[in-house]
């Protein structure tokens, strides 16, 4: 299957396999300077001062309707695959320094509403922080800041690069409303790699971690993705190696 991975912590993971529901995050929410600072409409110092240019405020109340959920994929370049699992900077930055949770989905299972739009997300060494709407009415805007969906939403700078990202936006009604993604039959494994459970020599899969995932969901399989003496290794039950850094899939 086409593999998309979810980095989260321990409570997060939990209540996405409780509820079959990933939250849409607000664009204007994210760690992306440029992401989070997106300056639409041709805005000037001139214009800030002046009260009556309605359109910047309308511009800017357009964008702040717009949510987006993000997702690691495996990746091919200059004859290497680099798996989304098996990014250490993921790992540390959105799961929790490794003690959170790795979410594995089946791309093709996802259940996108209307009007969601899914895509991978490039990357560039400059990426413009402004976009310019020319069209100032209320439709104009709307229709405009849709029609660059991939300017704005889908280049981020190449330092990013590492994340391999997918991304699916979606436009809400109201800017606090909370948007969620149905999930629930695209949910194939749960990927976990540490647990402060479990002593040095012993297994992920006696952690606490392990049997409070498995008793939400018995039927979901759960990896472990630790570290031995030839590197990293993914387990399945029983100590079974699925896929080693040194191996590939086994």
């Amino acid at each position: 299957m086409s593999r998309l991975y979810h980095f989260t912590s321990f409570d997060s993971a939990c209540k996405i396999i409780k509820s079959g529901k990933l939250r849409f995050s607000k664009a204007w929410r994210l760690n992306d300077l440029i992401e989070s600072n997106r300056v639409v409409g041709e805005r000037t110092i001139s214009e800030r001062l002046l009260v009556n240019r309605p359109y910047l405020l309308n511009a800017e109340a357009e964008m702040r309707k717009y949510q987006q959920i993000s997702f690691a994929q495996d990746r091919e370049c200059n004859g290497m695959e680099y798996l989304g699992f098996d990014l250490h900077s993921m790992w540390g930055l959105y799961a929790d320094k490794g003690y959170g949770v790795c979410l594995v989905f089946d791309k093709d299972k996802l259940k996108l509403s209307v009007g969601d739009y899914a895509s991978n997300v490039s990357y560039a060494n400059f990426i413009p922080q402004g976009v310019i709407i020319k069209n100032k009415s209320l439709p104009g805007i709307k229709s405009e800041i849709w029609r660059k969906k991939g300017e704005i939403f889908f280049y981020k700078r190449k330092e990013w690069e590492y994340e391999q990202e997918y991304r699916i936006i979606r436009r809400a009604k109201k800017e606090f409303d909370t948007e969620y993604l149905d999930v629930s039959d695209s949910l194939s494994f749960v990927i976990i790699c540490k647990c402060a459970s479990v002593c040095l020599l012993g297994s992920m899969f006696d952690s606490d971690i392990y049997h409070e995932l498995h008793h939400l969901n018995k039927k979901l399989p759960i990896f472990t993705y630790e570290c031995g003496l030839d590197g990293y290794t993914l387990y399945e039950k029983w100590m079974v190696p699925v896929w080693s850094e040194q191996c590939g899939y086994m």
